[in-house]
């Protein structure tokens, strides 16, 4: 089929919510009314790698366009007329928690815009396959990387023979071989960030000291670790893709020098797999004189003393660590690779005296989880001291191995597809139950919000006089000795009002 135009769409959030499609493995989480905007990375990639190919292409990113779904679907309308009827591609980016809305919205272009052929995409796609067929108004369904299987489309190449497409013909769904991951990732082109108002993308003050301008960065891809609640192996794989650092700095060259930014976020779920790699970027931004700010995410296994010296002197101002539970047999439970808490606590020491700003992430609910190791976790996030903090629900993503186990221990329905985020407990576990889990995630809630993160008080960083830093170090002491006494309190009232579960076997 011919199409005269590809239009690339991330559909605004669901009322009431602010979707970030981008967290979770690209699954997706929506937050309160407020939170800033974040750009889903494979979009931009997509709509970049259309324009590298020539083809006519528009993309709406509703949220940094501020659209509402009137006004979204006004524009492909206009921009249906200004074809003069001929056929669009319109291809729309979906998520987890807003995979109903997608719909909805998909439902009303299709009414008001005939000339639209409706494609829909997402890492979590291929696991709601069965959700997304019932819908009569959707032309086409990607599974995996979209580039070369949107491209396919505009090249009217015959449905039957492109990868990672599903088709319609007539009543019957048609699924093609998968399309393989991409794995020459230097080929990509660069983020075209010009196509979107991008100066709309801040961290919100959870990740710094304030709303910071940023642009994220994908330098890799995939993760062979496969922890099983996390949804990054499920959405990007388990082979780990990587480009070389010379492509990475030439971004970030770009970014810095192009489009004046000074703030950039690595995107890779484990950006330090290769610590040779890292040394070798380091050096690159050093060696080209680039001054910039910039945090990623690794696990603390993968971080040598010389790495993280080198990535303090090239600007890496903040690292987001995945702790999740101080107890160790909860840790390989899970999947994990389990990380000894001296080890933990050294990195996070080490971190401080480099200048670096840690973020700990720890999951409460997780399988094996008691009130004494959830406890004992809260008790470790005060003990490393880190910059920033986030306890989260164990969430039984779509496709995950924790799903699966939940499903087994009947603590989840198979088919329930819904959920908002990881910050509110929707599961028990094999001692707790989902209200006790909610109960204990609320403690911890608070005193990350309102003692470790402080929201955003007294936690700013740069050139601050002696009187703030003595302030800050004020507020330190007392709010870790506030948060030991609830813990010390709370501990005692949650072991007198609940009893356990009854155990079953507890292996995912």
């Amino acid at each position: 089929m011919k199409f005269s135009n590809a239009i690339i769409v991330n559909p605004p959030s669901p009322i009431g919510y602010v979707s970030n499609k981008d967290s979770m493995g690209g699954f997706g989480q929506m937050f309160p009314l407020g939170a800033t905007p974040f750009p889903p990375l494979d979009l931009i990639y997509l709509a970049s790698y259309l324009v590298e190919k020539n083809f006519p292409m528009t993309v709406l990113e509703s949220l940094a366009h501020e659209l509402t779904k009137e006004q979204l679907i006004e524009k492909i309308a206009a921009l249906s007329a200004a074809e003069d009827g001929e056929k669009l591609l319109v291809v729309v980016r979906t998520s987890a928690p807003t995979l109903d809305w997608d719909l909805d919205v998909c439902r009303e272009i299709k009414a008001k815009v005939s000339s639209a052929n409706l494609v829909i995409y997402g890492p979590v796609v291929p696991k709601v396959l069965g959700r997304i067929q019932k819908e009569d108004f959707i032309d086409y369904i990607i599974k995996g990387d979209p580039d070369e299987t949107v491209e396919a489309l505009l090249n009217e190449q015959a449905e039957d023979e492109i990868n990672g497409l599903i088709f319609r013909r007539e009543t019957e769904w048609i699924e093609n071989s998968s399309q393989p991951f991409i794995r020459e990732l230097d080929k990509l082109p660069f983020p075209k960030w010009e196509l979107l108002p991008y100066e709309k993308y801040r961290l919100p003050k959870s990740s710094t000291n304030s709303e910071t301008a940023f642009l994220p960065i994908w330098s890799s891809r995939g993760c062979p670790i496969g922890c099983h609640y996390c949804p990054y192996p499920v959405g990007q794989g388990l082979p780990w893709r990587y480009r070389s650092a010379e492509n990475v700095v030439d971004e970030i060259e770009h970014l810095v020098n192009d489009l004046g930014i000074r703030y950039i976020l690595f995107r890779d779920p484990m950006f330090s797999l290769n610590q040779k790699r890292v040394l070798k970027i380091c050096e690159e931004i050093n060696a080209r004189g680039i001054k910039v700010k910039w945090r990623c995410e690794t696990r603390i296994d993968f971080l040598k003393e010389e790495t993280l010296r080198a990535m303090a002197a090239a600007g890496c101002e903040g690292i987001n660590f995945g702790v999740e539970s101080s107890d160790m047999e909860i840790q390989e439970g899970v999947g994990r690779k389990p990380i000894s808490p001296e080890h933990i606590a050294s990195h996070f020491t080490l971190c401080r005296e480099l200048g670096i700003k840690t973020f700990g992430f720890f999951i409460i609910g997780l399988p094996g989880d008691t009130i004494e190791t959830i406890f004992d976790s809260m008790k470790f996030a005060l003990k490393i001291k880190p910059h920033w903090i986030q306890f989260t629900a164990a969430t039984p993503f779509i496709g995950t191995k924790l799903r699966d186990w939940a499903i087994e221990q009947g603590l989840t329905e198979k088919d329930d597809l819904a959920y908002i985020n990881s910050h509110e407990a929707i599961m028990g576990n094999e001692n707790l139950s989902v209200a006790q889990i909610y109960r204990l995630h609320r403690t911890a809630q608070f005193i990350q919000n309102y003692l470790i993160n402080r929201k955003g008080i007294l936690k700013r960083t740069g050139n601050i006089s002696s009187l703030y830093r003595a302030a800050e170090s004020a507020a330190d002491v007392g709010c870790n000795l506030a948060a030991r006494a609830i813990i010390f309190g709370a501990k005692a009232w949650f072991s007198r009002s609940i009893s356990y579960r009854p155990r079953t076997e507890r292996a995912v």
